[in-house]
C-alpha cells in the first residue's frame, strides 16, 4: 500500500462525522509533506487530522483499556468547535447539567424516539465494553460492536463517535496491518450505517442492539471495495459543481441547496 494511503482513508472516515471536507488524496498529500495547506479546508480539516493522529498515538500508548479509551478522547484538543470542553472527562450530569446528553433520532427534531444517554458514566462502564470484546471471538463484527456501544454510551462531552472509531481499531489491532476499520465511503451507505447506529441507540434489549448492528455491518465495504476505493483515490480529481455549466443541477437533498426544482 502506498505510504500514508490507508491512514489518509482512515482520517477521512474519522472526519466524516464532523464535516471533514478533504479527499483521501488531499489528506495523503498533507501527511506525506507535513503540510496542512494541501487540505481542502486547512483550518477545520487540519484540526480534525491532528485529533486523529493524536488519538491514534494515545491508543497505541495505552492499549485497549479504560485508560486507552479515555486517553483517546483526552487528545481531542485541537478544535474548539468539535472537541469537548473537558477532554477525557467522563460525564456526570447529576452534578454538571452540561454533561446531560439527549440524541434526537427523528428528522422532525422532536423528542419522540429520542435516546437519553446515561446520566452518569463511570470507568466501570468502559471496563464492561472492553471485557465483553476481550471475551468475544474478536471478529470484525465484535470490533464494530465496540464502536456502537461506546457511541451509545456517550461517555464524553463530545467526540464520542470519533473516540469509538479509534477504540474499535485499537481493539481489532489494525495499526500494523493498516487494514483500518472505516465507515462506508459511499454517501448512501454512510447514511444507512448512521441510521443503523440510531437504531442501536434506540434499542432496549441486547437482541435489538444485535439486529441494529447487523444493519450497520451489512453496508460496510468489502476488502475488494476498499482496495478499489484506495487505488481509485490516487487518480481522483475533484470536479467543481459550478463547472457543469451545460447541465441543469438538481440536488436530491433540497436542504443543501437553494434549487427549488423537483
Amino acid at each position: 500500500m502506498s505510504k500514508n494511503l490507508g491512514l489518509a482513508n482512515f482520517i477521512v472516515s474519522f472526519g466524516s462525522m464532523n464535516d471533514y471536507g478533504s479527499s483521501v488524496l488531499q489528506t495523503k498529500r498533507a501527511l506525506d509533506l507535513h503540510d496542512l495547506s494541501k487540505l481542502a479546508h486547512q483550518h477545520h480539516d487540519g484540526e480534525i487530522l491532528q485529533d486523529a493522529l493524536d488519538g491514534i498515538a494515545a491508543a497505541e500508548k495505552f492499549g485497549f483499556s479504560r485508560e486507552g479509551i479515555i486517553a483517546i478522547n483526552k487528545s481531542f484538543i485541537h478544535s474548539k468547535e468539535e472537541d469537548p470542553n473537558l477532554p477525557g472527562h467522563l460525564r456526570q450530569a447529576s452534578s454538571n447539567p452540561d454533561d446531560a446528553v439527549v440524541i434526537i433520532t427523528n428528522s422532525r427534531g422532536t423528542a419522540e424516539g429520542a435516546y437519553f444517554a446515561p446520566e452518569n458514566v463511570y470507568p466501570e462502564d468502559l471496563d464492561t465494553i472492553v471485557n465483553e470484546y476481550n471475551s468475544s471471538k474478536q471478529t470484525i463484527r465484535d470490533a464494530w460492536r465496540v464502536f456502537a456501544q461506546l457511541s451509545k454510551l456517550q461517555p464524553f462531552q463530545d467526540g464520542n463517535k470519533r473516540t469509538a472509531l479509534i477504540a474499535a481499531n485499537l481493539a481489532y489491532n489494525t495499526w500494523k496491518s493498516e487494514n483500518y476499520l472505516t465507515l462506508p465511503f459511499d454517501d448512501i451507505d454512510h447514511a444507512e450505517f448512521m441510521l443503523g447506529l440510531m437504531r442501536f441507540y434506540r434499542a432496549h434489549t441486547k437482541e435489538q442492539e444485535e439486529q441494529a448492528l447487523n444493519r450497520m455491518v451489512a453496508v460496510l465495504p468489502s476488502p475488494n471495495e476498499v482496495e478499489y476505493h484506495l487505488s481509485h483515490s490516487l487518480e481522483q480529481r475533484d470536479v467543481d459543481i459550478n463547472d457543469l455549466k451545460t447541465k441543469r443541477i438538481k440536488s436530491f437533498y433540497k436542504n443543501n441547496f437553494d434549487n427549488k426544482n423537483d
